[in-house]
């Protein structure tokens, strides 16, 4: 097998005001570089990072749901107040289980929109 695991959001952007149960944030992990292979997540705890870039320390780092494992999906409901300021960020994605934490070798850029104040 081959070392790594990459990313897929299905999302590039959200409105800052923006939370919501339903509407959620989504993505997909592969064991692939062309992100054809899904990773099966059994057992698997996942964490979203978001960081700028050339700056220390995450804006983001949550703990997401596994929406169906053999499939590689995970969700997030954004909670009010979750969002960092607007902005370009830097999107991976953190597994880790018993003895294993394995980071996507590819971070994907993610825009947090300014929206009204709640």
């Amino acid at each position: 097998m081959a070392y790594g695991i990459w990313l897929r959001l299905d999302q590039s952007r959200w409105n800052r005001s923006d939370f919501s149960t339903e509407n959620k944030l989504t993505g997909t992990i592969y064991t692939d570089k062309n992100r054809t292979v899904v990773k099966n997540l059994t057992g698997y705890t996942i964490k979203i990072r978001m960081f700028k870039t050339r700056t220390i320390g995450d804006r983001f780092n949550k703990t997401a749901d596994i929406v169906t494992a053999a499939d590689g999906t995970f969700s997030y409901a954004i909670a009010q107040g979750d969002l960092p300021i607007w902005g370009n960020y830097e999107v991976l994605v953190e597994l880790t289980k018993s003895g294993v934490q394995e980071s996507t070798l590819n971070q994907i850029e993610f825009q947090i929109m300014d929206g009204p104040l709640v």
